[in-house]
């Protein structure tokens, strides 16, 4: 089981890199330090994606 890095999203140029490098990231091996960083990511994207989805309207 790998441990997870958190990472945070605090404003739209975080959430850009966070995106970036989550594409960079692709489909590392599993229990690698890559993923652990890729499911940080990806729960920062997402909590960011959840505060801001009525934005665009």
């Amino acid at each position: 089981m790998i441990e997870i890095k958190k990472a945070i999203v605090r404003c739209p140029d975080d959430y850009e890199r966070a995106t970036e490098r989550i594409a960079e990231l692709g489909n590392p091996p599993s229990g690698s330090e890559e993923e652990a960083e890729l499911f940080g990511l990806i729960e920062a994207v997402e909590k960011w994606e959840a505060r801001h989805e009525d934005d665009d309207e």
